[in-house]
C-alpha cells in the first residue's frame, strides 16, 4: 500500500467550532441551574443544608 503524505491544516475548522459550541452549552446549563437551584432552594447549591 501507498502512503500518502500528511496533509497542512484541514480546509474547515470544524472540530473546533464544535468544541466552542458544546462549550458555551454546557456554561449555559450550568448557569441555567444554579439559576434554577437559587430560585427552588434559596442557595446555587441545592446540597448545602444537607
Amino acid at each position: 500500500m501507498s502512503e500518502r503524505p500528511a496533509e497542512g491544516q484541514p480546509e474547515n475548522d470544524v472540530y473546533t467550532v464544535l468544541l466552542i459550541l458544546a462549550t458555551a452549552l454546557v456554561a449555559g446549563a450550568t448557569l441555567f441551574l444554579a439559576l434554577r437551584s437559587l430560585q427552588l432552594f434559596g442557595s446555587w447549591n441545592p446540597f448545602g443544608g444537607a
